[in-house]
């Protein structure tokens, strides 16, 4: 299984320093943050310079480049357009996939409609440069649990378009991860990663997000990751951290790292025994 850092962890710090210390801490690859506010490590209008900057950067360090997260409103045409951008710029940096969630609420039948139709528009875009649209299953949002997510994919399904799944947010909702992963396994092709007290709505602060240190069923979520064949990269997003200092997210790398490289060896040997 192939293991990455979102940078949105270095929210705080330039590009350079997350990638150099997601590196140090072992990892194999990077997802970009694109996120306006909160982490904006690949720039919606990153020139063909900067661009070539990043790779380098990356590159040089012998990380691979797994995704990109843009997460955003999909509903308003201007976040789209953003959107857009990101994806052109994903495929020129040869990245294979940007995620987003779907926007809307959960359980409104209009705004799952028109989530459904941002999602159809985004799809043809990331398919026309190249990529594909991982789509994320996230809390509140109209697609956020198995149950909408297969509601999404009976009303529209593309070769580009595949879905993103994070056990925390649907986990928090109701569902069980292992089941949930199990039943939407052909249709996922990126997967995030972290910890948190499952019994609360909120995301927990960043030292709780590392893994191993909350009640998401990790250990469960990789077993079944393992049973399923799954083939895409995992990459541990953890929200929050921008006013952490540099000792502190790197700790939570490294202790994640350590953690989940050990729930992944024992779920391949116990797959092969």
């Amino acid at each position: 299984m192939k293991l990455g850092v979102n940078t949105v962890l270095f929210g705080g710090f330039d590009l350079k320093t997350a990638v150099n210390n997601i590196k140090f801490c072992g990892y194999d690859g990077v997802e970009l943050a694109s996120i306006v506010g909160m982490a904006e490590h690949l720039a919606a209008d990153a020139n063909d310079q900067q661009l070539e900057e990043i790779r380098k950067l990356v590159t040089e360090k012998e990380l691979e480049l797994y995704c990109v997260e843009a997460a955003t409103n999909i509903l308003e045409p201007e976040n789209r357009e953003r959107t857009k951008r990101v994806f052109e710029r994903a495929a020129k940096l040869g990245i294979p996939m940007v995620t987003t969630g779907s926007a809307g609420e959960s359980d409104n039948a209009e705004l799952f409609e028109q989530s459904v139709k941002a999602v159809e528009e985004l799809t043809q875009a990331a398919h026309d440069v190249g990529i594909k649209y991982a789509l994320k299953l996230h809390y509140g949002q109209s697609v956020y649990n198995t149950s909408s997510a297969l509601q999404l994919l009976k009303a529209f399904q593309h070769p580009s378009l595949g879905l993103n799944f994070d056990a925390t947010h649907v986990g928090r909702v109701g569902d069980d991860p292992v089941q949930a992963l199990d039943a939407l396994q052909e249709h996922i092709i990126h997967t995030h990663i972290r910890d948190t007290f499952m019994e609360q709505l909120s995301i927990s602060a960043p030292e709780f997000q590392t893994a191993g240190r909350g009640t998401v069923p990790l250990e469960g979520v990789i077993n079944k990751m393992a049973d399923i064949n799954y083939q895409g990269a995992t990459v541990l997003e953890i929200i929050g951290a921008n006013e952490y200092p540099l000792e502190q997210v790197t700790a939570i790398a490294a202790e994640s790292k350590g953690y989940l490289t050990r729930l992944m060896s024992e779920a391949q040997n116990n797959k092969g025994a």
